[in-house]
């Protein structure tokens, strides 16, 4: 009787309402040097020809199988029932309108194995889509000169960012993540948010010992549309990454033992601080909430800051977007 083929990878693929980019990322990661691969797409509830897609995929290549959600689960509980039904030794993350370079999967994981590491990551290629001549890593070789271990105080000051340069955020990498590991350490996503789950995710893993490689080779091609990546966090979202946040300040010894993590998410929680006061009062502010909206303003000197610095920094955007006719839906 034959032995059952060994998977090396298992490449989580939440998909909703894809139906123009999911067979392209399905190709990329069928098309890997590294053969050794299950795809399992996640049907999130389309609305659209999602699943009529994937499922011809799956038809011709015994590699894919899809699993479909009778209901919405967001990005999150899409791909948690993805690791549930992994098989591989690692855990591969696409999106359903990214591809893979076609030597990525065998690279992250050769360098995994060589170096002991639980998550492995490389560079992202930043591909917009309105201007395919403008593709660049979203890291360059200033910010990562070399290969090198990311350690958790590391990780967090990369998702700071800066106003200037919104697209350069650690948060966005997509790593893989040794299945064991997970597992081992009983680790999901938060499933209430859509998002900033990823920074959550791979937090819990940084606390709990996980070894990082991080790679400059920009192997993951990361699509941008406009709009995307912007006024897309909910104040619900943001609260329960400040309480994360809050929770680890307070009682984390490894936060408590380590003067550059504390500090380094000290700078994070501000970051996230200011997101919360600006989005929840615009929020109240449309809901026509005056009394709610007045005491976000005035609960605290540092709410009134957050709120009018916020305020300030995004005017240019938002009055780009009235002269352009209006907001669109975010990706």
């Amino acid at each position: 009787m034959p032995q059952p083929r060994e998977i090396r990878a298992s490449v989580v693929v939440p998909a909703y309402n894809a139906e123009r980019t999911i067979g392209r990322a399905i190709e990329s990661a069928l098309a890997q040097t590294e053969q050794r691969c299950e795809i399992l797409v996640i049907d999130d509830a389309s609305s659209d020809a999602t699943l009529a897609v994937a499922s011809q995929y799956a038809e011709r290549d015994p590699r894919v199988s899809v699993l479909h959600n009778l209901v919405n689960r967001g990005p999150a509980g899409s791909r948690n029932r993805g690791l549930s039904a992994a098989r591989g030794e690692w855990i591969a993350l696409l999106d359903a309108d990214d591809t893979f370079a076609p030597h990525r999967i065998e690279t992250l994981l050769t360098q995994g194995e060589l170096h002991k590491a639980d998550i492995v990551a490389d560079n992202l290629l930043l591909c917009p889509e309105e201007n395919v001549n403008a593709r660049q890593p979203m890291l360059s070789s200033r910010d990562l000169p070399a290969a090198k271990w990311l350690t958790t105080a590391a990780f967090i000051a990369g998702n700071v960012g800066s106003r200037w340069a919104p697209r350069v955020s650690f948060g966005f990498l997509q790593p893989v993540i040794r299945r064991d590991f997970l597992r081992n350490h009983n680790l999901r996503y938060d499933e209430e948010n859509r998002f900033g789950e990823d920074f959550m995710l791979y937090t819990a893993c940084l606390l709990r010992g996980a070894r990082w490689w991080l790679m400059p080779e920009p192997m993951y091609h990361y699509s941008i549309r406009e709009g995307s990546l912007t006024d897309v966090q909910s104040a619900a979202d943001l609260l329960r990454i400040r309480s994360m946040e809050d929770r680890l300040l307070r009682s984390e010894p490894l936060v408590a033992s380590d003067a550059t993590l504390m500090h380094a998410l000290r700078a994070h929680k501000a970051l996230i601080d200011r997101f919360y006061y600006y989005r929840a009062f615009t929020d109240a502010v449309k809901a026509r909430a005056g009394s709610r909206a007045m005491a976000l303003l005035f609960e605290s000197a540092s709410g009134f800051r957050h709120i009018m610095w916020e305020g300030l920094l995004r005017a240019p955007m938002i009055t780009m977007k009235a002269l352009r006719g209006g907001y669109r839906r975010s990706a």
